[in-house]
């Protein structure tokens, strides 16, 4: 427990070195960093699932009670950008896992499980309960996908596209709107469901469409204070970096050519079609690009927040995506990897 306390000390210590450098979900970055270092340092530290499920109730909440009416509205106008959004994601993660099983010792289905964003759980799910794929292959591409693209994409958005961090989360207001507490009935209430339901990530998915259900019919609900929403990025982060097992990236070295190859290729589709999203609807290059960036629904969504972006959008593409790749998707894996095998 001592071990457990002072790494989340040093994650929060390096979350607020993060928030003074003005980087975007600071203190999820700081987890990141504080577990990856632990890992390499040696000692023995273990993150409890369950705080970082507590920690996806709180960021669930957080993004949901940005959808509004007028949001609902916004993805029914365009809901052409956002299949064909999905679509892009979906065709150059195809792309990319052929060039890769091609060229390395991968087999094919791993790499298709391994490289689509917004899919991890679903994905490491599928690839236990598959004895054609290689879990190892897929646990390591879709970690170091979700953390290159976590890491690179606040970078570019800072450093490329001119957005500017806004502050702590600590100086959002909690004034007006129903009392922030209303999220304990919200999200427990959208998990349990979400889980009894079969949904993908059902303690992130289950706050959000519970909290984004309570803000349409209920009205504007308060923001949780920044204090709650900074344990909640550092437990979502820990638990992040501690999936990062040296052993696992030693054993699949030959992947990671392809694997950082494959997130600069999909940031840069990502770069274009979010110009072309922001040019045809409204909003900011940002936004788009949050949008259509293959990261993480509440890490991309949290960026937004931290950099005043219209979440509301960000939640709108990313959730879309998020679904059709945990629905759809592995149900044309294994239709075409079944028939692949009956030939």
């Amino acid at each position: 427990m001592l071990n457990r306390l002072l790494l989340f000390i040093l994650a929060a210590c390096l979350g607020t070195i993060f928030l003074k450098m003005e980087l975007p979900i600071p203190y999820l970055m700081g987890g990141i960093a504080a577990a990856v270092a632990c890992k390499l340092a040696g000692p023995a530290v273990s993150w409890p699932k369950g705080w970082r499920e507590l920690g996806l109730l709180v960021a669930g909440y957080g993004i949901g009670r940005n959808f509004t009416a007028h949001t609902w509205e916004q993805m029914v106008q365009q809901s052409f950008g956002v299949l064909e959004a999905t679509l892009i994601a979906v065709a150059v993660s195809v792309v990319i896992a052929w060039w890769t099983a091609r060229h390395t010792s991968a087999n094919l289905i791993s790499c298709v499980m391994g490289i689509m964003p917004g899919g991890l759980t679903q994905m490491m799910l599928m690839s236990e309960e598959d004895p054609r794929a290689d879990a190892n292959v897929v646990v390591v591409m879709q970690t170091l996908r979700l953390v290159g693209v976590i890491v690179a994409v606040p970078f570019l958005v800072i450093h490329g596209l001119g957005a500017q961090v806004l502050g702590s989360d600590a100086l959002v207001p909690t004034a007006g709107g129903i009392h922030w507490l209303i999220l304990v009935p919200l999200s427990f209430l959208g998990a349990f469901a979400a889980t009894k339901l079969r949904i993908p990530t059902p303690r992130l998915l289950g706050p959000i469409l519970a909290t984004a259900a309570g803000s349409y019919f209920l009205g504007g609900l308060q923001p949780v204070p920044g204090l709650l929403m900074l344990v909640a990025q550092v437990s979502i982060g820990v638990y992040m970096g501690m999936m990062l097992e040296p052993k696992k990236l030693a054993a699949t070295r030959e992947l990671m050519p392809y694997i950082f190859g494959g997130i600069i290729l999909m940031v840069g589709v990502s770069v274009l079609v979010a110009w072309s999203l922001s040019d045809r609807y409204g909003f900011s290059l940002i936004t788009a690009f949050l949008a259509m960036a293959p990261g993480g629904i509440a890490e991309m969504c949290l960026a937004g927040m931290s950099m005043g972006e219209d979440v509301s959008v960000i939640l709108t593409y990313q959730l879309v995506r998020l679904l059709f790749l945990n629905i759809c998707v592995p149900l044309a894996i294994t239709a075409y990897f079944k028939k692949k095998v009956a030939i």
